[in-house]
């Protein structure tokens, strides 16, 4: 079992490495993906008190005293659709305008393994999340040659975020267990078509248009589970800021001389099996935003407190909340069927930092997700998840240092999964 299983991680180590390279651009919930695994993925991100495989590990490592030995992996296409519109600005492109590049791979795997009845490990890679657009060097209204939103021809960035991770989960008695996951971050960035701005930057030539730069990181992830009854779960998980190295070719677009830093986030949820056939699960995320000046602080340059300073401007972010609710119905022996909701509050940015989140419009406020498991034999389940985040929107005035008039941000997103889980040993009891 044991060579079986190195094979399989390397090969698919291999996979997730390539892709994860060639682009992501997830943000759901601001910067980051609803949720990891695809069972996760199915039930809205719910599930911090109720663990079914190794993906455990990107929600609550406390649960993976439960999951047995087994391996995880998928794949999920990413296609979110944004646009701005502006009217009566002077230093913004006016009209509608959408961003192009709508469809991204994100991959995860997750490998666990039972050391003996009370303790287990684990290891994943996933994505993390990112941010992703795209504009054009359309003919702008502002009559500058080079067009696009800025002035400055093709105009966006590219953000991709992707965590290897590890962990260690324990029982303490019948009823609890702890785990706790150390993460190691690496994090790619580009901006570029953003020099209309760089006047305002303490460092001009870092400001935009310098390529790819990367940079990398840690933290960790501890969770812990409670289960008074068999029907019965809580559990609740707190991951850490993640701190990375500066981006040194952006430093000055980002507060800090380019400190961009993965903020913290905390679940917890409850979990309760109804019937044999049927449990419910009803999770709280939040996301620790304002924390990271980066992103927290406030997007309005005050004439001052240059971008790329310790107090400059950030990209206004608020903190953020999600409820997510999830169900999970087993329709046979061998498939189970799931569905989901979350709703998330408040949108990140508010309506006056509308201008400089052009590049980055985090607004979705609803997700409705479905997907199962079908198992194909008695160690190997197919994994399906899929999600639709209708249309949120952010409006607001542009203060007058971008130009005035106003914008609006929209954006709307889907996105389907397929995955396969292997189990060892006695074969999978996640469908039965």
């Amino acid at each position: 079992m044991k060579g079986k299983a190195i094979k399989l991680a390397a090969a698919a180590i291999s996979m997730t490495a390539l892709v994860v390279t060639a682009g992501l651009a997830n943000a759901t919930e601001g910067m980051f993906q609803h949720a990891y695994g695809l069972r996760h993925k199915a039930l809205a991100g719910a599930g911090a008190a109720s663990a079914e495989d190794a993906t455990a590990i990107s929600i609550n490592p406390a649960g993976l005293v439960d999951v047995g030995d087994q391996f995880n992996m998928g794949v999920s296409f990413f296609m979110p659709f944004r646009q701005y519109e502006a009217v009566g600005t002077s230093r913004i492109s006016t009209g509608t305008h959408k961003s192009t590049g709508n469809f991204w791979p994100a991959p995860t795997l997750a490998y666990a393994r039972q050391i003996d009845s009370q303790s287990a490990i684990a290891f994943s890679i996933f994505g993390n999340g990112g941010m992703n657009t795209t504009y054009k060097a359309f003919a702008s209204s502002l009559g500058c040659p080079a067009g696009g939103p800025f002035c400055d021809g093709k105009a966006g960035v590219d953000l991709m975020q992707m965590f290897v991770s590890a962990a260690y989960a324990r029982k303490f008695g019948e009823h609890v267990s702890i785990g706790i996951a150390p993460i190691f971050a690496i994090q790619r960035f580009k901006a570029y078509g953003l020099n209309g701005f760089s006047p305002m930057s303490a460092y001009p030539t870092r400001f935009s248009g310098n390529g790819y730069n990367w940079s990398v990181g840690g933290g960790a992830r501890i969770g812990v589970t409670f289960k008074p009854t068999e029907r019965l779960s809580f559990g609740a998980s707190y991951q850490t800021r993640i701190w990375m190295t500066n981006l040194k070719k952006y430093r000055g677009l980002f507060a800090e001389q380019g400190n961009l830093d993965i903020p913290a986030n905390l679940q917890v949820g409850i979990a309760y099996k109804i019937s044999d056939d049927l449990k419910v699960m009803l999770d709280y995320r939040h996301i620790f935003n304002e924390d990271v000046k980066a992103i927290g602080g406030t997007s309005v340059y005050d004439g001052i407190h240059k971008f790329g300073t310790d107090a400059g401007p950030g990209f206004g972010w608020r903190d953020t909340n999600s409820v997510k609710l999830g169900v999970e119905y087993s329709l046979s022996d061998d498939l189970i069927l799931r569905a989901g909701y979350a709703y998330v509050w408040p949108v990140p940015m508010r309506s006056t930092d509308t201008a400089i989140n052009i590049i980055s419009p985090g607004v979705i406020r609803h997700e409705f997700t479905g997907g199962g498991t079908w198992r194909w034999n008695a160690n190997n389940d197919i994994d399906f998840a899929f999600m639709i985040a209708p249309t949120g929107k952010q409006s607001g005035a542009v203060p007058p240092v971008y130009g005035g008039g106003n914008s609006t941000l929209k954006m709307y997103q889907f996105e389907v999964s397929l995955g396969w889980t292997h189990t060892f040993g006695a074969g999978s009891t996640r469908a039965r």
